[in-house]
């Protein structure tokens, strides 16, 4: 689970993707386009010219090549005539311009479960940019990197991410969310009092490393619009949108998000997930062996991840998750979950909860 490398400091890195194949979601681009509408600038004829529609724009999952971003971004940049264009983008971040994640984060218990989901999310809003988290005493580092190639425009959106990340938090939880330090390895398009007034905190040009310090203590604010159920429905939404994107160009992902939304919705069996994926069962199951896998471990994978997620994350009782994931009886789920874990999902949830 992600949400370990908010506590433990690992590192997640998403996998390399050719450069032209690098896109961004619809979502990112209708923000840009509202930016530049605050700082006075309408960008729809740049958005033609890229043969895009704001009804494309506003489609389930749409996305964009990065170089439609690219273009509205320099134009937007130019035409504002603010060289700070990013740090202002960024500075009006709001739920609706995040997704599925916006809703999610924005009913989480506590900052730091909003940022356990932000942080995987990330790749699915911009493929661009990867964050990596680093855990020091009392303190949490966020590092943004490229995977694409170097761009004049890089800058702008370091401070974009920047800037939102740390307006988003301030906005969720209605507090004083200020970081001890940002760093950028750019030095500044404008007046550094702006910088400082954006993020109330130190900001450090030429820096070896794109980041946000923040104190340990503020990922743990609640969240003031936190609802339990309401996080459950959106949080699987988000779960649905990033197991969709990762299996776009690969069999053994899209037999696992087809047999994640097929629990969500009922029981996962290898005739309907085949159905899904437009092959006969057997075709599948071939195909399968041929990546190294077969379906009932996949299953068993996804179940496994489905449990730990409502045990951790709602309040369901044991036997309606059982039921839930399809298993005929609690005492079938009873023994899946102790060849998982070693123990009981009555008990594993007491220890998780601790």
């Amino acid at each position: 689970m992600y949400s370990d490398a908010v506590h433990s400091g690992s590192h997640s890195k998403a996998p390399a993707i050719r450069p032209e194949r690098l896109t961004v979601a619809g979502h990112w681009l209708e923000f840009l386009l509202d930016a530049a509408h605050q700082a006075g600038v309408d960008l729809d004829d740049e958005l033609a010219r890229q043969g895009i529609t704001r009804e494309q724009l506003a489609a389930p999952h749409s996305r964009a090549p990065l170089h439609v971003e690219q273009a509205l971004l320099q134009a937007a940049l130019t035409r504002s005539n603010d060289p700070c264009f990013g740090l202002h983008m960024g500075a009006q971040v709001r739920p609706r311009f995040l997704g599925a994640l916006g809703y999610a984060a924005m009913s989480s218990a506590t900052l730091r479960h909003a940022m356990a989901l932000a942080l995987p999310f990330q790749r699915v809003t911009h493929e661009l940019l990867v964050p990596e988290v680093e855990r020091q005493p009392g303190r949490l580092t966020l590092i943004w990197q490229l995977q694409g190639p170097p761009s004049a425009l890089d800058p702008q959106r370091m401070e974009i991410f920047s800037a939102a990340s740390i307006t988003f938090g301030r906005w969720i939880t209605g507090a004083v969310v200020d970081p001890l330090s940002v760093t950028f390895r750019h030095h500044p398009a404008g007046d550094p009092a702006e910088y400082e007034r954006v993020f109330r905190c130190p900001v450090t040009f030429g820096a070896a490393t794109d980041s946000i310090v923040l104190d340990d203590r503020v990922l743990d604010l609640p969240i003031r619009d936190a609802d339990p159920e309401v996080h459950r429905i959106s949080r699987t939404r988000v779960q649905q949108v990033l197991t969709r994107f990762m299996a776009r160009d690969n069999l053994i992902g899209q037999v696992r998000a087809a047999i994640q939304r097929q629990l969500l919705d009922g029981a996962a069996q290898l005739d309907s997930v085949a159905t899904a994926l437009g092959m006969k069962p057997w075709t599948l199951r071939r195909r399968l062996r041929a990546e190294g896998a077969d379906f009932t471990t996949l299953l068993d994978d996804e179940r496994r991840a489905l449990a730990t997620d409502w045990l951790l994350h709602s309040n369901r009782p044991v036997s309606q998750i059982a039921t839930d994931l399809g298993y005929s009886e609690q005492s079938a789920f009873n023994r899946a979950f102790r060849r998982w874990f070693d123990c009981t999902p009555v008990s594993w949830r007491e220890q998780q909860r601790l």
